[in-house]
């Protein structure tokens, strides 16, 4: 098990890096230099710049013995690889997913140890402080597990996500309900980060399946909304099609009394590589970043020993209109799109257009090509001709008579905004070669932009 220090851990990045096999590596969408990356973790604005933490196993393109990876930004798209930030200090320990706020003009990152040997695990609520974002100290326990209610699972218990309201801290956590089998959000609280108490639970609800996970916090737009993620939710209609999904709660929480009137719920990202999404704590807007990947499925580049595996999707900024949660690629992307004139697309491209009844645009290479179409008023994105091993066809929950379409497209991953971000549809894709555009019943031309970094 892992247990080196992080200047060791820093200083393998550093012996293996420019050793992968770049073939299909992103571009503008952030990602480790070697190994395996999963959930973001302790998204924050601080003094200025952003740090983005994330799930990190630097030593194989697998889950494995978790650490914290750290990236930095000034502009969320543009980034500076960090390495390892947060490590295990012990054996048989991970250091699971979890968020960061400023604390006494500190960054402190609330996170989950998660202890698993010989049958017996744990999940348990740290902290540690940073005075850069870079360097960590002071870790120590802020919840004691045998205070939650009976119902709820001590040893499924993740996730951590800190917030401030009034003069209170909150911290969102997932949980489990034992006996019913159900997953819920847990809320802890006090007037420190130093001494959490339980306060209330959200949920059971269909939608979070037999385990919450990942949930944030903020109020956007007069309303609270809670992102949250799922195990194991069974496919309900168009929905929940994935092992796991994630979900918008939206409502009004009271956090006095403690309990939340929800007003909606419903998932977030119909496609299958879009999981454990985030806010950017201390960032004036309300921004959200996913891991730009799925459980249970290929991951190609793993399979072809390329030496990494997962990235995040491009930051989005999150607006209310009426129950319904839309989503927009961050304005700083304009800044990096220029036009283009040359011939096909670039592997990097913002394209827009838009259906006004069936249609559909077929991005085609060497060895495949995905399709987004219309077809009775739905959009849909197919990727079963690309070589990802398990493509699939996902489509929109709702009808339009005329569907405008942002597609942004990263060598090996495509994420499609319809309606203006109204639903969104994400998936990877791996096709060799130089990529051609064909399109049929489109209101007007493509418009094609290069995202060049």
């Amino acid at each position: 098990m892992l247990t080196n220090s992080v200047s060791q851990i820093n200083g393998f990045i550093s012996s293996q890096r420019g050793k992968v096999n770049a073939q299909f590596r992103q571009k503008y969408h952030m990602m480790p230099p070697v190994g395996w990356m999963n959930d973001p973790n302790g998204l924050i604005k601080f003094n200025g710049a952003y740090h983005l933490y994330y799930q990190f196993n630097p030593y194989a393109s697998t889950p494995g013995t978790m650490l914290w990876g750290h990236f930095t930004s000034d502009d969320l798209i543009s980034y500076a690889d960090g390495g390892a930030a947060i490590v295990p200090s012990t054996e048989h320990v991970s250091i699971f997913s979890g968020g960061a706020i400023q604390y006494n003009g500190r960054i402190a990152a609330v996170f989950t140890e998660h202890y698993e040997n010989d049958g017996e695990r744990r999940e348990e609520i740290y902290m540690a402080l940073s005075d850069d974002g870079m360097n960590f100290y002071g870790r120590k326990k802020i919840f004691d597990n045998e205070s939650l209610p009976a119902e709820l699972s001590r040893s499924d218990f993740r996730d951590p996500c800190p917030v401030r309201t009034g003069d209170n801290y909150y911290v969102f956590v997932g949980g489990k309900l034992v006996k019913e089998n159900k997953g819920v959000i847990v809320v802890l609280g006090g007037s420190t980060l130093e001494r959490l108490s339980y306060k209330f639970t959200i949920g059971p609800f269909y939608e979070l399946g037999d385990m919450g996970e990942c949930p944030c916090y903020r109020r956007i737009d007069g309303k609270d909304v809670i992102i949250a993620s799922a195990c194991n939710v069974p496919a309900r209609g168009n929905d929940f099609s994935n092992v796991n999904s994630s979900v918008f709660i939206l409502g009004e929480i009271d956090f006095v009394n403690g309990s939340m009137k929800v007003e909606n719920i419903r998932e977030i990202d119909k496609g299958d590589a879009f999981y454990a999404p985030q806010l950017i704590n201390g960032d004036d807007r309300p921004v959200m970043i996913a891991w730009h990947e799925m459980w249970g499925k290929p991951y190609p580049t793993r399979d072809m020993n390329h030496g990494w595996a997962g990235c995040f999707t491009i930051p989005r900024t999150l607006s209310v209109r009426g129950d319904e949660v839309y989503q927009s690629p961050v304005e700083e992307l304009e800044k990096y799109l220029v036009g283009y004139e040359g011939d096909g697309v670039p592997a990097c491209a913002d394209i827009r257009f838009e259906f006004g009844g069936d249609g559909e645009v077929v991005l085609s290479g060497d060895d495949g090509s995905v399709a987004l179409g219309c077809r009775d008023g739905a959009v849909y994105l197919d990727t079963r001709l690309s070589n990802n091993k398990n493509g699939c066809v996902r489509r929109t929950n709702n009808v339009y008579d005329r569907a405008e379409v942002r597609v942004l497209s990263d060598v090996s991953g495509i994420e499609v905004f319809v309606d203006g971000g109204r639903e969104t549809i994400s998936s990877r894709l791996y096709i060799s070669g130089k990529l051609t555009l064909s399109a049929k019943g489109c209101v007007s031309k493509p418009q094609i932009k290069q995202v060049q970094i």
